[in-house]
């Protein structure tokens, strides 16, 4: 099809938009009319939210009918975020009204000639843009990587960017289950689930807990996990095979079956307490003294071995010639390792920080299978504290969304922080 044509195809899709809006066909109401309900409805802020969406909507495409017009060079890019927002705004819109219905509220034909159209002009766009005409190489490149990225940010915009935003935005209302658009369902109540969750003693409990956990990764898994790595690969003990297969076992069993193993070896009746006694023979285990030592030295025993293989693969692309050549002249194992090896693996240190950074706040399931958060909720970490709010007992659907924005917010600080200091250390490089 021509570019000719298919402007023209598009110029018909945003009159049949307009349409929509604008005329009553077949004695129906038309978009006007719903928006003037739901301005008028005296149902509360969200009824009137709705009103200013179909209004806004009516003006991005009304504006994206005009430019379609338009020959100055800063019209496609206008054009394109128009139809973006006139998009996102009439499928708000239309699930918001679908919802809503009732007597007063007919948009039967009107909506469905804005809906089509729409859609269709989005087509006809995206087909003129991805495959019409003569391109440059730059063009091609960019059109090509979009492509190809966009399934991809599509599919991480629905299961990552949508849900931490709505999360974030439940936890700023009175949210108790069921339906969302249900009249009365939700109520914008403000920052008064994270006031409730700063004054409950178990949130800071979780959070201290939380952060020896990041303490026991950042400084033992990954100090210890390059130690051993190091030792291997530079051949400073015999049966490499043998300690890399052994070190990185506990990653590749299942994290139930761990937890149950040490919740069995950590009880009153285990192998710990037999051991113990037969060393002293009046002493008595309990998990009430420490109850998180043994989860710390689980977490600390179970992931070494993942950092142990992230850094053995990246210390094997250190070229050894010039290791060599540092050893001949004079440098000692600790020089070697200070200002060679370190240097090297800086951005390998940082990934490994960040990934035991989130690794950390979101250990749930090793915990919930050895402990439960008990004795007594001693052991309660975030991601643990969010599960019972969210689905024990009475479910508080608010204060779990709160407790998970505060653990995305309190991860991006802690990598935040971790960045900052590989900036100084590589500028200290330099």
């Amino acid at each position: 099809m021509s570019e000719k044509k298919l402007n023209l195809a598009g110029k018909v899709c945003l009159l049949l938009c307009i349409i929509g809006f604008c005329i009553p066909i077949f004695d129906e109401a038309n978009v006007f009319s719903s928006a003037a309900y739901f301005f008028t409805a005296g149902q509360g802020a969200f009824y009137v939210f709705i009103g200013i969406v179909l209004t806004a909507a009516f003006a991005a495409t009304s504006a994206l009918a005009l430019l379609s017009f338009g020959h100055w060079k800063w019209v496609p890019k206008t054009k394109r975020i128009l139809t973006i927002v006139s998009a996102v705004l009439t499928v708000f819109s239309f699930i918001a009204v679908k919802k809503f219905t009732d007597e007063d509220v007919e948009f039967s034909a009107g909506f469905y000639f804005l809906m089509y159209g729409l859609a269709g002009y989005i087509i006809i766009t995206l087909y003129s843009t991805l495959l019409g005409g003569t391109m440059s190489t730059r063009t091609e490149e960019r059109r090509a990587y979009w492509m190809l990225a966009l399934p991809a940010i599509i599919f991480y915009f629905g299961v990552m960017t949508f849900p931490s935003i709505f999360s974030v935005l439940l936890s700023l209302t009175n949210y108790s289950g069921g339906s969302l658009f249900e009249r009365g369902a939700l109520k914008f109540v403000g920052l008064k689930n994270y006031i409730k969750v700063f004054s409950d003693n178990y949130f800071y409990v979780s959070l201290k807990n939380n952060f020896w956990i990041v303490i026991v990764s950042v400084f033992g898994q990954l100090p210890l996990g390059f130690f051993l790595a190091y030792v291997l690969t530079r051949g400073l003990v015999k049966g490499k095979d043998f300690f890399q297969t052994m070190i990185y076992l506990p990653c590749v069993i299942s994290t139930v079956v761990i937890g149950i193993l040490f919740q069995t070896f950590f009880s009153a009746h285990g192998a710990w307490t037999e051991i113990m006694q037969w060393i002293n023979p009046v002493y008595e285990w309990s998990m009430n003294s420490h109850p998180m030592i043994p989860v710390l030295f689980v977490i600390l025993w179970m992931y070494t071995g993942t950092y142990l293989i992230i850094f053995m693969a990246n210390l094997q692309k250190i070229d050894p010639q010039i290791m060599e050549a540092a050893t001949i002249d004079g440098a000692t194992e600790w020089q070697v390792l200070w200002h060679i090896i370190f240097p090297e693996l800086s951005g390998v240190f940082v990934i490994s920080a960040i990934l035991a950074i989130s690794g950390s706040l979101k250990s749930f399931d090793l915990i919930y299978v050895m402990t439960g958060g008990g004795p007594a909720k001693q052991t309660y970490v975030l991601s643990l504290y969010m599960f019972d709010k969210a689905f024990r007992g009475a479910a508080d659907y608010p204060m779990a969304n709160t407790i998970s924005t505060i653990m995305v917010t309190i991860s991006l600080i802690l990598i935040g922080i971790v960045k900052s200091l590989e900036k100084k250390f590589a500028a200290r490089e330099e």
